[in-house]
């Protein structure tokens, strides 16, 4: 997996203001993707050691891949692995995109 790469964020990344699917375009122009709300969840739930040693956000909301519904996905939060759903054109939540 690469690192993360704070200047990818969803401010910086957006198509008619649908900043979760900026954030899907953010990753495929990288060469990666965005990953799921279970994987990002595991990844957010390791410690702040592990995180930084692995390269990871310790905080903040980042996309996940997964649509919630029609106009909506979730997002997960990187202090604790707490889940939530956003409206698309929320911007608040990063990118964090992910390779093989």
């Amino acid at each position: 997996m690469k690192k993360y790469d704070p200047k990818y964020d969803a401010a910086g990344y957006y198509t008619s203001d649908n900043y979760w699917a900026g954030a899907k375009k953010a990753c495929d122009e990288l060469g990666m993707s965005l990953t799921d709300d279970s994987k990002l969840r595991r990844l957010a739930k390791k410690t702040t050691a592990e995180k930084e040693q692995l390269g990871l956000p310790t905080s903040g909301w980042f996309w996940s891949s997964t649509e919630h519904s029609a106009g909506a996905a979730y997002m997960v939060y990187f202090t604790n692995g707490e889940t939530r759903a956003a409206l698309n054109y929320n911007s608040s939540a990063k990118v964090l995109c992910v390779g093989d």
